[in-house]
């Protein structure tokens, strides 16, 4: 019997979405574009192609409703990622990629560390690729995914600017409407619909809570115990979230503002000049963002200087061990006093 009941489980999405909800999220413009942008991305795995149509069609609703929570995360982390590239003027080789947090600061630098760690491991399940049932039973599977899908949910609701927004106008926006979901669903409207001149954005998804919180109520791996500890979770992710958009915008203005170099100074990898923000040459002042170090790294650069003088002195106990005249130690390791000849002013 816990054989047959786990078998139907699978075959079912575990979210129970009221239908007044589906029906008034269903009627919404953006979300019917997105909808039809998705209709192609629906192949199932073996397992769920022998599901019913009601059943295949309630999987395919629960994953553009993901698709529209967690791909304008995603897009916010790629945006972000190449707004922090240009400000760092870096590449992007692993080394690079791996220190691109330094453009931020505070909860903004949490936040996208957070979203690097996780969509290193899960960026096809953020961008909702693959079986479109197993996306969905993939959100129960672990801590990350739920926290993410939450702080989503969190974000949808929340009233601040998007990315490529101007202050003054996410000022004027209103709060019924996705904060981040105008500039990353631009791609799908040039694609679905290009004659469309303004991209519509996405409605609020606070549907998803109460359906993942009865589902993770009678999960018997998660019980209901747990949600109070996620929501807290994920609500300080979706602050840091916040934050990072606004320090997206914030170096969005300062890149747009920053002069180019000149056809003569050096250029990036790809050949087009690079913003003046770390390309000071010598006797020039050194003008662009200054990044506060944090705490451990202000400790790995003094165990670095610790690390090299322990090393000099012990290469200076060495030296003085070995039969070598003292002349020839000291071009060799560096340390041989210049001599000054007598003047009238330096004695």
């Amino acid at each position: 019997m816990a054989m047959m009941e786990d078998m139907v489980r699978l075959e079912q999405s575990p979210f129970a979405i009221p239908r007044e909800d589906v029906d008034a999220l269903c009627a919404d413009e953006g979300f019917q574009l997105l909808r039809k942008c998705l209709v192609h991305h629906a192949d199932f795995c073996a397992f769920h192609t022998a599901s019913d149509y009601e059943a295949k069609q309630t999987w395919i609703l629960h994953r553009d409703l993901l698709h529209a929570l967690t791909m304008p995360v995603v897009e916010l982390f790629k945006r972000a990622s190449a707004l922090a590239q240009k400000v760092l003027c870096t590449g992007k080789s692993t080394r690079g990629t791996a220190d691109l947090e330094t453009a931020f600061v505070g909860e903004a630098r949490s936040a996208f560390l957070w979203l690097q760690c996780f969509l290193g491991e899960s960026w096809e399940w953020g961008c909702t690729m693959g079986c479109p049932a197993c996306i969905i039973t993939e959100i129960l599977s672990t801590e990350s995914h739920l926290r993410l899908t939450i702080a989503a949910s969190l974000l949808s609701t929340a009233s601040i600017a998007s990315p490529n927004s101007s202050p003054g106008a996410s000022a004027s926006s209103s709060p019924t409407q996705s904060p981040i979901a105008e500039a990353p669903f631009r791609p799908l409207v040039e694609e679905c619909s290009p004659s469309q001149s303004a991209a519509p954005t996405l409605p609020p998804l606070p549907h998803i809570l109460p359906a993942l919180r009865a589902a993770l109520a009678s999960d018997p791996f998660w019980g209901p115990d747990y949600w109070p500890y996620l929501l807290s979770k994920a609500s300080r992710l979706s602050g840091g979230i916040q934050s990072l958009i606004q320090s997206c915008i914030e170096l969005e203005a300062l890149i747009s503002s920053s002069p180019m170099t000149s056809p003569t100074s050096p250029s990036g990898r790809n050949g087009a000049p690079l913003p003046k923000l770390g390309l000071a040459r010598e006797g020039e002042e050194e003008k662009g963002v200054k990044l506060s170090k944090s705490k451990l790294a202000k400790r790995q650069l003094r165990l670095k200087g610790e690390e090299a003088e322990l090393l000099r002195r012990c290469a200076l106990q060495c030296w003085a061990r070995a039969a070598v005249p003292s002349r020839i130690r000291g071009e060799v390791l560096g340390v041989e006093r210049e001599k000054r000849g007598r003047s009238l002013t330096c004695p």
